[in-house]
């Protein structure tokens, strides 16, 4: 019967065009709430099982450099359905990942979570990720991520939940969109390579009371210091507060009424001179600060939940003040096993040096006109539904009306970040855009051991300047694939398509072609050799696609990676 369940899986996976996904052994456990990866990575790195045990949240994750994937759309409730392998492992207080990639690419993994006191926990994370063998006909392509992390989370202090921590990340990446005409590597690799290194904090507390009739609190202050290989730094404060009352006016006292305010302030601010020549002349900079207050109110019922909220800013950009809709609601039917809602949204966003590195780690240093992109007016609406126990369905459509909507486009010169004067860093390009979407994610249990998982947006674009969307792409789909064959050996199978997609145009003066699309598969098996003990193996890229992310930058093909996952 094992046989024939294989046999099942493979013939699913070749007739579906199959590829694999870089994610674990899926199990069913408490809310299911997934979110489809940013997964149009350069250099494909394994994901991580989610460990037994709840790890305090620093928000530290190695930087792999990727291409946005826009279908996020949450599922509606845990599915009632339990998967008969599901059953969650004793709990354990570290947890080590260790493999390599046939790239020379090392990947290490550590998680520590341990008791100090009866309401005090200590977190630890050390993460590296790295690739040294270079792509052929390209510039040097080398690089390496390193992360480390220390938390501190009390269960309780005087009514409230306290949890802090401290992080340094440090990434190293190469400019290497370009095809070298000099033989000497080592000018190369000095001339192309940037690091990135960040140190922050993290600091919150929640009131613990649940209770109606009595206010709740929260409160985050978050602090980043960012450096890059050319004196380029940047400082990012982040503050927010909520408050919320409950209390129950009307109705049953299950479902209370809520009132409340939510407030947040940012202040970002980049310095680094455009050109390295030009230091001690002229300098580029980014400084940013809004200030953001919304105020909401919540009711619900056993048939609707509705939310009415209005977001109102103070920034200092174009224009000084913003008001934006904040409204949502849904309607459940069918014993809510059937969700259809919609709402209307918007607001402003902050832009930083980090964030634009983060999506794109080739940036240029051209960052000191860019304004803020502000959805003027977004709608979402469709519906949820587990009305079969083992199948999950969402549909989905969005519209944003955008300004300043971000693009990146490759540049030329002889900056800094693009030292040999070749087209192989990026700048950032501003247009006013309406998107529409169609989305849709389905999950479904087919048998014991065997779930599928699939995604699909349709993405329409109406520019107001540029011809295209740069690097967005107008279809998109993934398919995921996982079974379990016994209590030690579990497979899984991953596809994603990209099509549509343009590359910028050369300074924005050049032409734009349509670019390859993207056919992404992988495989992936983990093995239990005893409780604790797992290895695992992971083919990234089966097909050896050359598909490029952002103009000149395509990933490196295929990859082998092996290693082993420790529980103790």
């Amino acid at each position: 019967m094992k046989l024939n369940h294989i046999f099942l899986l493979l013939a699913v996976a070749l007739s579906s065009s199959l590829f694999a996904q870089h994610n674990e052994e899926v199990t069913i456990e408490g809310t299911y709430r997934p979110k489809v990866n940013k997964v149009d990575k350069i250099l494909m790195k394994p994901e991580t099982s989610e460990t037994s045990f709840s790890m305090p949240s620093t928000e530290i994750h190695l930087l792999d450099i990727q291409h946005p994937f826009t279908m996020e759309l949450d599922k509606l409730t845990a599915l009632t359905y339990n998967a008969k392998n599901a059953s969650k492992e004793a709990v354990t207080e570290n947890f080590l990942m260790a493999g390599m990639g046939t790239r020379i690419s090392p990947v290490f993994l550590y998680k520590h979570h341990s008791k100090l006191a009866k309401n005090l926990a200590l977190g630890v994370g050390i993460d590296h990720f790295s690739s040294w063998l270079n792509m052929k006909d390209y510039g040097p392509s080398s690089f390496m991520n390193n992360a480390f992390d220390v938390s501190l989370t009390s269960s309780r202090y005087n009514n409230y939940q306290l949890g802090g921590g401290i992080y340094y990340k440090n990434d190293l990446y190469h400019f290497y969109g370009f095809h070298p005409t000099v033989s000497d590597v080592s000018v190369l690799e000095d001339a192309t390579r940037q690091t990135y290194n960040t140190i922050g904090a993290h600091y919150g507390v929640t009131s613990a009371s649940t209770r109606l009739g009595e206010f709740s609190h929260h409160g985050d202050i978050d602090y980043h210091f960012l450096f890059d290989r050319f004196d380029g730094r940047e400082h990012d404060v982040r503050l927010n507060y909520e408050l919320d009352y409950a209390a129950s006016w009307w109705g049953k006292k299950s479902n209370p009424q809520n009132v409340g305010m939510r407030l947040d302030f940012q202040y970002a601010y980049f310095s680094g001179y455009l050109y390295e020549t030009q230091k001690g002349v002229a300098l580029n900079y980014l400084n940013r600060l809004q200030f953001q207050v919304n105020p909401y109110f919540e009711m619900k019922d056993d048939f609707y939940r509705l939310h009415l909220g209005v977001n109102a800013d103070v920034m200092n950009d174009v224009p000084r003040f913003g008001v934006y809709p904040d409204v949502k609601g849904s309607l459940f039917v069918m014993n809510k096993k059937l969700e259809f809602y919609a709402g209307l949204n918007g607001g402003r966003k902050l832009v930083t040096y980090s964030g634009l590195i983060e999506e794109n780690p080739f940036l240029g240093r051209e960052v000191n006109e860019i304004a803020s992109p502000t959805v003027k007016l977004g709608f979402e609406g469709g519906f949820r539904t587990n009305v079969l126990e083992t199948l999950d369905i969402h549909v989905g459509v969005r519209y944003r009306n955008t300004a300043n909507d971000l693009f990146f486009y490759p540049t030329s010169g002889s900056s800094s970040n693009n030292p040999l004067g070749t087209n192989h860093c990026f700048g950032v390009v501003m247009d006013d855009t309406r998107l529409v979407s169609v989305l849709a994610n389905v999950r479904w249990l087919a048998m014991d051991d065997l779930t599928l998982d699939a995604g699909f947006a349709y993405n329409h674009y109406t520019m107001t300047n540029l011809p295209h969307p740069w690097y967005r792409p107008a279809t998109e789909g993934d398919l995921k694939i996982s079974y379990t064959f016994d209590d030690k050996l579990a497979l899984n199978a991953f596809f994603l398509y990209q099509g549509g997609r343009y590359d910028g145009e050369v300074n924005v003066g050049g032409s734009s072609s349509k670019m390859k699309d993207v056919f992404d598969l992988g495989l992936g098996a983990d093995y239990k050799i005893k409780d604790g003990f797992t290895v695992f193996a992971k083919l990234d890229n089966v097909a050896n696609q050359k598909y490029q992310i952002y103009y000149n930058y395509p990933v490196t093909g295929i990859q082998f990676y092996a290693g082993v996952k420790l529980q103790f």
